[in-house]
């Protein structure tokens, strides 16, 4: 038996869900990073273009962007490749083949909507542990 121990790295919940869902090999990492990406998308293709359009969906390497008018949509397809390369450099691979572009906003969450829900599901009691009595 050898006299060194293993070291081990208590990680939290969360890292270790976001490594789970964030590796591409789990059903629900496609959803999880559609949720990132829109969640941080400011930070990604920064504050002026985020202002015109949001990620809605995603579906096999294609992106689907909300876009705010028809004349937004045809400035903005100049960008599509850009658009497409801040997405996959954000996620560490390549995620996103195609973008396609929609003035349809539905599926579109808001922040205020995700902000209200999570305070929801915190404020709510947890059910008390069964002692066995």
């Amino acid at each position: 038996m050898s006299d060194k121990k293993k070291k081990t790295e208590l990680l939290s919940a969360s890292r270790v869900l976001q490594g789970l869902l964030g590796n591409g090999k789990s059903a629900l990492s496609d959803g999880f990073l559609r949720w990132k990406i829109w969640r941080f998308w400011p930070q990604i293709v920064g504050p002026t273009l985020a202002k015109h359009c949001e990620p809605v969906g995603y579906e096999r390497g294609k992106l689907f962007m909300w876009v705010k008018s028809s004349a937004r949509m045809q400035e903005i397809r100049f960008f599509e490749d850009t658009l497409k390369d801040k997405v996959n450099e954000y996620v560490g691979r390549p995620w996103v083949k195609y973008v396609r572009f929609t003035l349809d906003r539905h599926g579109v969450p808001t922040t205020s909507e995700v902000s209200t829900e999570f305070k929801k599901m915190l404020e709510q009691e947890t059910p008390p542990e069964n002692d066995g009595t």
